[in-house]
């Protein structure tokens, strides 16, 4: 970057570094599914994707932890084709695999499986077509933001690198399609256990999607697994009683503070010193509002509660 062996040699330090943690992790990740009964689902194989994905864009990222091969691929399309190997498979894979696992607990209904898979498997082999060429121009020299090139040897790379942004293009398209399509089917693909993916932690416990208060009792946990435990122990039935519950009540106070906030730092960047102050101002008067106010909660009795739980968990009290 031209800033000195000094500076070069800290920005390479730190990029070492940092794979610890990340190796950590990656071990971490493959040791939850190792002896495990491996169920390929949507959300497992997003999983499985990000951690290959991850993986390889880390390995790429160790070649930019030397600085005399950093001094050669700096401003190359390798950069870019590592930063996206970390970005899109640590980020994008990631919050896909989140994605299609929390969907049926925050909305109640399941996501059309087979469309899934193709949006995966179009986003694996896309990904993979559109950036791995990156590389290999990146080491024959080609550097990013290009308007155009004369050395026809990069051609071929780039258009097998143009053929995997369509199929990612695909794979989006599926995703979207698949969920357009869950929708208009939901009531056929509602969750009526809470518990889609046979899940062994409590969360999967309530219904889907959970009440406001979570639990109406609080579950005794004893085991790592508690869920688990439970339903081999087949301890699903519902008490008779129920004690009375504070929930918070909603507020937008919080989103309220956010934009003041982000005001006040727009304007602080570029100096706009009435705008900042305007920002303080607003986001003081809500949060002094929030403090002031005299109804935080509203109480779910216990008559409530056991009307509740027995109308939104019909499976669990017919087991």
């Amino acid at each position: 970057m031209g800033a000195g062996a000094d500076v070069n040699a800290i920005f390479g330090i730190m990029s070492m570094i940092i794979a610890i943690p990340t190796g950590v992790k990656l071990f971490n990740w493959l040791f939850t599914l190792y002896r495990g009964r491996i169920r390929f689902e949507v959300p497992v194989l997003w999983a499985i994707g990000f951690m290959v994905t991850f993986a390889i864009g880390g390995m790429t990222g160790v070649l930019q932890a030397v600085p005399p091969a950093d001094f050669v691929l700096h401003n190359s399309l390798f950069l870019v084709a590592h930063f996206h190997n970390v970005i899109i498979g640590a980020v994008v894979f990631g919050a896909m695999a989140g994605y299609y696992y929390w969907f049926p607990k925050a909305f109640g209904f399941t996501l059309h499986r087979g469309l899934g898979v193709v949006s995966f498997w179009c986003w694996l082999v896309g990904f993979y077509l559109a950036f791995m060429p990156l590389y290999a121009v990146g080491l024959l020299g080609m550097t990013r933001r290009m308007q155009h090139y004369a050395d026809l040897r990069w051609q071929p790379y780039m258009i097998v690198a143009e053929l995997g942004a369509i199929v990612i293009l695909c794979g989006i398209i599926a995703t979207i399609a698949q969920l357009v399509i869950s929708i208009r089917a939901q009531e056929s693909r509602r969750d009526l256990t809470g518990d889609p993916w046979n899940g062994r932690t409590l969360e999967w416990s309530t219904t889907s999607p959970p009440p406001a208060y979570n639990f109406a009792l609080l579950p005794r946990v004893n085991s790592l697994d508690a869920f688990w435990a439970m339903k081999q122990r087949a301890v699903v039935s519902l008490p008779e009683h129920y004690l009375a519950i504070e929930v918070p009540r909603s507020s937008a106070n919080g989103f309220v503070t956010a934009v003041f906030a982000s005001v006040t730092g727009f304007a602080l960047v570029w100096h706009i010193w009435w705008l900042a102050i305007l920002g303080l101002v607003g986001a003081s008067i809500v949060l002094v509002a929030f403090g002031w106010m005299e109804r935080a909660a509203d109480e779910v009795s216990g008559e409530q509660l056991a009307a509740d739980e027995r109308a939104r968990r019909p499976a669990m009290v017919a087991a």
